[in-house]
Formats: structure tokens, C-alpha cells, sequence
């Protein structure tokens, strides 16, 4: 584990005691990682975000154990064709959630030291506009057919 995983990791067992209710906290559940062949740069973490606060929160960015950079990105139709954009944020009003799935808004891990396999698990977190951090272990599969993982309620904040 290089430094910086290891100071993301305590920050992450330090916010444990942090309530899920605290204003600006978000709830991370079924978070998976797309397994792809060890060729490829580059995969995609899906999850659900919920706000059960009675503020918006705003998520910057993100953050993944094997990933040099996350980027939130969305697939839309233009002229006809299927095309990823980055998005520079997401907003989640007070009691709202948000679904990153396959075929729509995800997270793009980039500038991977390695692909994960899977059965493995990786540490994916959200960064928030307030300054937290909502960290979850993603299990990590080849498809979304895989079903629910048991990582609900894997909320952490900084």
C-alpha cells in the first residue's frame, strides 16, 4: 500500500465514528468495480449515493485505491451516437440519491497501476464540496449480472 493509500485509509477508520445523519454526509451502497482484461488503462465503479441529511450536498470527485485519478463521467446520445463526458460535479438534494450504473453517470478510474480481478475488493470514495470523504470497499466483478453485493450501509465520512 503506497503512502497515500495509507493516509486515505486511516482517514477513512478514523470517520467511522462520523453519523451517517451528520448535515453533509452521504450513504454509499452496492458499490462494484468493472473487471476488465488486465490490457486495458482504464475501468468504471458504479454505486448509490444517498443524501439522508437536510442539506444538498455536492460531490467534486472522487478517488480509487489502484486508480492515479477518478473522474465522475455520464454517457449520453449526440448526433446519434453514444459518447462518455466528464461531468465537473453532482448534486444530491436532502433525501435524494443518485444511481451510478453502467450506461450512465459512473465514476472512470484512470491511470490504473493495475486492473483489479475479480473477487477482489477496492477502496472507492467520494469527495464532497464540504470537504469529507465517503470511502466504501467495491467489490469487484466483471458485470452488473452479478446481483446486490453486501457492502450496503459502508458510509464513512471525513
Amino acid at each position: 500500500m503506497n503512502k497515500r493509500w495509507t493516509g486515505m485509509a486511516a482517514a477513512g477508520l478514523l470517520s467511522v465514528a462520523v453519523s451517517a445523519s451528520e448535515s453533509g454526509a452521504v450513504l454509499l451502497e452496492d458499490a462494484w468495480v468493472r473487471a476488465l482484461p488486465p490490457t486495458q488503462k482504464v475501468t468504471a465503479a458504479y454505486l448509490t449515493v444517498s443524501n439522508p441529511g437536510d442539506r444538498p450536498v455536492t460531490i467534486t470527485g472522487g478517488s480509487a485505491e489502484l486508480a492515479g485519478a477518478v473522474e465522475i463521467h455520464t454517457t449520453r446520445e449526440i448526433e446519434g451516437y453514444m459518447r462518455m463526458e466528464q461531468l465537473p460535479h453532482l448534486h444530491l438534494p436532502p433525501g435524494g440519491s443518485l444511481r451510478l450504473a453502467p450506461g450512465g453517470t459512473h465514476l472512470m478510474l484512470l491511470q490504473l497501476e493495475r486492473m483489479p480481478v475479480a473477487g477482489e475488493t477496492a477502496l472507492v470514495c467520494l469527495h464532497l464540496a464540504s470537504g469529507k470523504v465517503a470511502c466504501t470497499e467495491a467489490a469487484v466483478r466483471k458485470s452488473a449480472a452479478a446481483g446486490r453485493q453486501n457492502n450496503q450501509h459502508q458510509h464513512q465520512h471525513h
